[in-house]
């Protein structure tokens, strides 16, 4: 098994696992955000990952990790760190490469949606970790998470709350509740674009040894 930075010959492979995350029923994320179908959906994430300028978010390239099992692609995941370039690099990103009428249906559905930048700011962000269905119950997504909190003094997570398995999988892998914030609300329920309208904040400490 091998751990590798992400390159442009892997996007194809990255706006899969994205996609297959955020589907959900007969629908996806995205699609509810932008007000596109699933073709044009997966389009406009190739265009944010291949641009060389958009840099240091969950759609940009530079941020993702590649496992690679027996020489195929296998899994991939995201860490970033939602400082104020974070916030400066996605909104300008949405702007730049969304058509005006899929702008115009993301600016208003972000009107609705509750505000979570205080919560989620200066923290490092693990996100977008996919395994492929080929390659799963074959120990990577262990080994994976540990190389990028290795990274980190401390790295978050904010799974759905209604994804059990995964958070009690990450709890297991030391992951634990921030009290702080616990659950939060992302979503609306009279406008649903998530799957599920909460989310909760986990959190790792890396045990550095001397």
């Amino acid at each position: 098994m091998n751990i590798r930075k992400a390159n442009k010959t892997d996007i194809p492979f990255i706006v899969n696992a994205i996609v297959e995350i955020e589907n959900f029923s007969d629908t996806n994320t995205f699609n509810n955000l932008f007000g596109t179908n699933i073709e044009t959906t997966k389009s406009y994430l190739e265009t944010f990952l291949n641009d060389d300028e958009n840099l240091n978010t969950e759609f940009s390239l530079n941020t993702y990790s590649i496992v690679e099992f027996d020489g195929e692609r296998a899994a991939c995941c995201s860490i970033f760190l939602t400082n104020s370039d974070y916030y400066q690099n996605k909104s300008e990103l949405f702007p730049i490469h969304l058509k005006k009428e899929h702008l115009n249906i993301f600016i208003e559905n972000a009107k609705s949606l509750p505000e979570t930048k205080k919560i989620s700011t200066n923290k490092y962000f693990l996100e977008y970790l996919y395994v492929d269905k080929d390659f799963r119950s074959k120990g990577i997504s262990k080994p994976l998470i540990e190389h990028l909190v290795n990274q980190t003094d401390r790295m978050y997570l904010i799974p759905l709350v209604n994804n059990t398995f995964a958070i009690e999988y990450y709890k297991r892998l030391g992951f634990s509740e921030d009290e702080n914030v616990g659950i939060f609300p992302i979503d609306r329920e009279e406008n649903p674009i998530y799957p599920y309208s909460h989310k909760i904040m986990l959190y790792r400490d890396n045990k550095k040894t001397d």
